[in-house]
């Protein structure tokens, strides 16, 4: 197993002095409820675990509390994170948490930390202590969109939902933006809501469709997209079936069950996960070490802590002025789902490229893995 992103945490440990004080961390998860399926939280035990083995710079301690996916609820719990002294804090990776987090944090000088968080109004909003631990929506539309193009799609029906934020809504037409640039065609756009099991009446607007669309684009969760590929097939539907992150957890296979029906589905990720790479590797290692870790969201917690250790290494610090300065220093810092993360040239997005994913004999493959040539304007 390659440990490359660990070698990058302990050359950048460079600073003399020792660092005395803990670095807390404060995670307001969602183990339960509708997002539980995205948290990082286990992978963010198991670094924090590897870490504090090291036994190199601060100890570090995680403060975790469960928001059931309410994000009212996660707000209270990040209040109680920075009375506690945390010097990061994160919550539920959406707008209507993350902002009154990021104004109650400006308080004490935390860092609000969301590893899963890719909507833009986080960056618009221009929290100077606001950090993403993915690109925002639009490279991920944009990549994927020309991973659709490559594989023959031309004509593409958008489903959007309003129920989680741009991610929802705003990411299918990023997605559609960025295939009309190349040359496809978005034939339609038709509403759902996240928690959809029947998917009767959208499917029904699509086949009446003329002519007939040969990719559906979504960004949503699981299971209600196993559910619409099932349905989608059921009725006939043999078109490419798009997506974002929320495809990427383990659980997409058994609930879409036919390997034959993943040959037609691709979706842009945070890092390839199920391909033998390192991310997997780290994943597989977690697991040995009994931390129940899923797969790409596990790697972005891990990459939260280790980013944010380097950075107190790097500080020579625990200070959390003097961490956020130093994770958004130049040279970036080490992490799972890329070697290095810099936060140096977009403020609080990372500079990474967008892995997109799709099946082979059921398996999962990249079919590419870069910066997508055109993004669409959305700032």
């Amino acid at each position: 197993m390659k440990r490359t992103g660990l070698g990058v945490a302990m050359t950048l440990a460079l600073p003399a002095a020792a660092i005395a004080d803990d670095l807390r961390i404060g995670i307001a998860a969602s183990l339960t409820g509708a997002y539980a399926p995205y948290a990082e939280v286990e992978g963010a035990r198991c670094m924090a675990d590897r870490l504090n083995a090291a036994g190199q710079g601060p100890k570090i301690e995680l403060m975790i509390e469960d928001t059931r996916s309410e994000p009212q609820l996660s707000v209270t719990i990040a209040q109680k994170f920075l009375d506690r002294g945390a010097q990061v804090v994160t919550g539920i990776p959406f707008p209507d948490s993350l902002i009154p987090i990021a104004q109650i944090a400006e308080a004490t000088g935390a860092t609000v930390f969301s590893a899963p968080n890719t909507q833009v109004e986080m960056q618009i909003a221009g929290f100077e202590n606001f950090i993403a631990g993915a690109v925002p929506d639009p490279v991920n539309g944009a990549a994927t969109a020309e991973a659709a193009y490559a594989a023959g799609a031309r004509n593409v029906v958008l489903l959007k939902s309003a129920d989680a934020g741009s991610w929802s809504e705003m990411l299918p037409e990023w997605f559609g933006q960025s295939f009309e640039h190349l040359g496809g065609t978005v034939s339609g756009r038709l509403s759902h809501s996240i928690g959809t099991s029947d998917w009767s009446p959208q499917i029904a607007q699509i086949r009446a469709m003329s002519p007939a669309p040969d990719a559906v684009m979504i960004s949503s969760v699981l299971p209600d997209i196993g559910i619409l590929i099932r349905q989608l097939r059921a009725n006939g539907f043999n078109g490419l079936v798009i997506g974002s992150d929320g495809f990427d957890d383990p659980s997409l296979e058994g609930t879409v069950t036919d390997p034959a029906t993943l040959e037609q589905v691709i979706f842009g990720t945070h890092g390839p996960t199920g391909t033998g790479g390192r991310i997997d590797d780290f994943l597989a290692d977690c697991r040995s070490k009994g931390f129940a870790v899923q797969g790409i969201f596990d790697a972005l917690g891990a990459d939260m802590v280790l980013q944010t250790h380097a950075a107190a290494m790097r500080a020579g610090s625990v200070d959390p002025v003097a961490i956020r300065q130093a994770l958004r220093a130049e040279g970036g810092n080490p992490g799972i789902t890329a070697e290095v993360i810099s936060y140096a040239e977009n403020g609080g997005a990372p500079v990474k490229t967008v892995p997109v994913i799709g099946f082979r004999n059921g398996k999962r493959v990249v079919l590419q893995d870069r910066v997508p040539a055109f993004v669409p304007d959305w700032r």
